[in-house]
């Protein structure tokens, strides 16, 4: 019997209007009524996460969780409270801005309650807006904000972020999580820092085996979460590099592949045939 369910968010959860579905609110709500322990495991912050699923009411939901940051954080909703966290610091940023800038990328660096970005930056992120309203510049290279930071991300095109990605020097692998969080987001962060082991240390929080895990994905970020869960699931709209890793593959997010997979492997039924 699944006893948690974790959930990505964009391409996963959302819909292609970036919203919850019916069926899938519907779906998370019966998890609810079940007692099941429900994460939201993403990219964002901690606040950006709660306030774009506000209709799951987590915060008055006792077995609600977020995995933030990409596997930085781990926290419980109600009441609020860190279980897992997991920062690089000031000379790790100084440290990769010497290699991002190198190839004239551009940083956004994620600390708690601030953004701080790069000099002359030209793309910059949606992501928590009220944040991206109060961010700050600097030199990058010479770093001198906060000494605990979540991650750093590089926004940019597509080719070029793979075609750096391929080409980052080996020991950075060895001290930082790099992962593609969407195909033009490239993020930076602690070793120990990934939604696959934030979901390792949620579950042993929670006393939790891993054949008791369901966790949902479709993008490079989600594959260490569904190796970790007992049914790792990607979404029919995945890349085909998360598909080969999960233990099935569900509708796409644009057709309640969530609420799907929800209905056939815990409530005990099936919609829209699968």
């Amino acid at each position: 019997m699944y006893k948690l369910v974790a959930m990505d968010l964009d391409g996963t959860l959302f819909n292609q209007a970036k919203k919850i579905s019916p069926a899938n609110l519907a779906a998370i709500n019966d998890l609810k009524a079940r007692n099941i322990n429900i994460v939201i495991a993403s990219g964002r912050t901690y606040n950006d996460i709660m306030e774009l699923v506000s209709q799951l009411d987590l915060e008055n939901y006792n077995k609600g969780y977020v995995i933030g940051y990409n596997g930085v954080i781990a926290a419980k909703t109600k009441p609020y409270q860190i279980i897992f966290k997991k920062t690089i610091n000031g000379y790790d940023v100084r440290r990769i801005a010497g290699l991002v800038e190198s190839f004239g990328f551009k940083m956004h660096v994620f600390c708690d309650n601030q953004i701080l970005l790069s000099e002359h930056i030209e793309r910059i992120t949606k992501s928590d807006r009220d944040l991206i309203a109060t961010a700050v510049t600097m030199p990058m290279t010479n770093y001198t904000g906060p000494d605990e930071v979540y991650k750093v991300l590089i926004l940019d095109d597509e080719t070029k972020l793979n075609t750096f990605q391929s080409q980052i020097p080996k020991p950075f692998f060895a001290d930082y999580t790099i992962v593609k969080s969407a195909s033009t987001l490239l993020e930076f962060a602690h070793l120990h820092g990934s939604k696959g082991n934030a979901l390792a240390k949620l579950a042993q929080h929670l006393h939790l085996k891993q054949e008791e895990i369901m966790a949902f994905g479709d993008e490079e970020n989600d594959i260490s979460m569904l190796q970790y869960a007992g049914l790792g699931i990607a979404m029919g709209n995945a890349k085909e590099s998360v598909k080969e890793k999960a233990r099935v593959i569900t509708k796409s997010n644009i057709d309640d592949g969530v609420a799907i997979a929800i209905h056939k492997y815990i409530i005990g039924d099936e919609i829209h045939g699968f």
